[in-house]
């Protein structure tokens, strides 16, 4: 760069200097916010492809991290509800002690009668185990509705299961897995005193009600239990085994049978997708009946709370390499960029003293005109 040798208007050298401490300091500015702030790119401007890179992975951990809750929601409702179908297996359980027990002949009357009421409350207990089954207002085992006969009162018409009413969703739940738009998960709901009829109704699935799951028995077992604790049809002494143990088509010819039984009885889904009646069935069979609806209902939903365990890992592996990458992009290296701040720091010195000696310089303007 050519200039004049003496000239007093125009410090080239000082412009120079300037701008070089200008750059200097703009560069220190930088090296200081990245270390202060830990990021790479603060700002457009300091790396275009760099921040539309970052902006779209934090997308995805964003989404990661909310699928990452629901699915953790997912897996609570899960719970509640096979915590709850582990009560109903324990009450079941404790009605077919009592049936094995009540298939003696030596009892009383008023023996029997004990025996049918406790299984009777037990049954009551279970229905109210489903309708009080919820989380967060949605209803997860559905409830019990009972139509009796309009004549006498008693003799039960129907039996179904439906979702409980006023109780928020109930079913099928979904629950968004991930970014895609077929990324979720569906459970459906069946109430577990549902029909098969209403079962296959109720499922968009229907592997959970032709195969998977025998539905009906508790209806059944409730309508048998209900004649069971009617004064008039109640186990006499001496025939506690025919009522207990022997199934109601096969009852000694001097017992009457229930009037309208088969009628109010639920068909119970067999393997083969046949069906059943009740009244083909001692009360044990037929708790056993129900405790195995009980467990393909926990089965169902242990299968999906193993499920949703996958899904979980899955997403944390997610947001963990997610992570990674966004650190790769737009963390700052603070090993690189404290040797960068030395390196700024010292060029800020120098360009500092080069514009002080710079300044300097047309003192020897003085010196000329001294001379004169």
């Amino acid at each position: 760069m050519s200039m004049p040798s003496s000239v007093l208007n125009t410090n080239i050298a000082s412009i120079i200097a300037q701008r070089n401490l200008a750059g200097a300091q703009g560069s220190l500015a930088v090296s200081v916010e990245r270390l202060s702030s830990g990021l790479r790119i603060n700002r457009a401007k300091d790396d275009a492809a760099g921040m539309a890179v970052a902006s779209v992975i934090q997308s995805q951990l964003k989404i990661a991290s909310t699928a990452h809750r629901n699915i953790n929601d997912a897996m609570s409702m899960m719970q509640t509800a096979e915590g709850a179908l582990q009560e109903a297996t324990s009450m079941l359980t404790r009605i077919k002690e009592l049936a094995t027990q009540g298939a003696n002949d030596s009892m009383s009357k008023e023996q029997y009668y004990f025996l049918i009421q406790e299984m009777h409350q037990l049954m009551e207990e279970l229905r109210n185990t489903a309708s009080r089954t919820t989380f967060n207002g949605n209803n997860l085992l559905g409830t019990f509705s009972m139509d009796v006969d309009a004549d006498d009162g008693k003799t039960i018409t129907n039996i179904s299961g439906t979702p409980g009413p006023g109780m928020g969703q109930n079913g099928p739940w979904q629950f968004l897995s991930g970014a895609g738009s077929g990324d979720f998960v569906k459970i459906d709901l069946v109430p577990i005193f549902a029909s098969f009829q209403e079962s296959m109704a109720n499922t968009s699935d229907k592997g959970y009600g032709e195969g998977a799951i025998k539905v009906g028995a508790l209806n059944a077992l409730y309508t048998r239990i209900a004649f069971m604790t009617d004064p008039d049809t109640a186990p006499k002494t001496g025939t506690g085994y025919d009522y207990f143990s022997l199934k109601p088509k096969d009852w000694a010819e001097g017992m009457a049978k229930p009037e309208g039984f088969s009628n109010s009885t639920v068909p119970i889904a067999s393997a083969t997708d046949s069906t059943t009646e009740a009244n083909s069935l001692s009360l044990n069979e037929l708790v056993d009946e129900a405790i195995l609806q009980i467990n393909a209902h926990r089965s169902y939903f242990g299968a999906f709370y193993g499920r949703l365990e996958h899904n979980v890992a899955n997403l944390a592996a997610q947001t963990e390499n997610l992570t990674a990458a966004l650190s790769r992009v737009q963390d700052t290296d603070y090993g690189a960029e404290t040797s960068s701040l030395t390196r700024v720091q010292i060029l800020q010195e120098a360009a500092t003293a080069m514009l002080a000696q710079a300044n300097a310089m047309p003192n020897v303007i003085l010196g000329l005109l001294k001379q004169n």
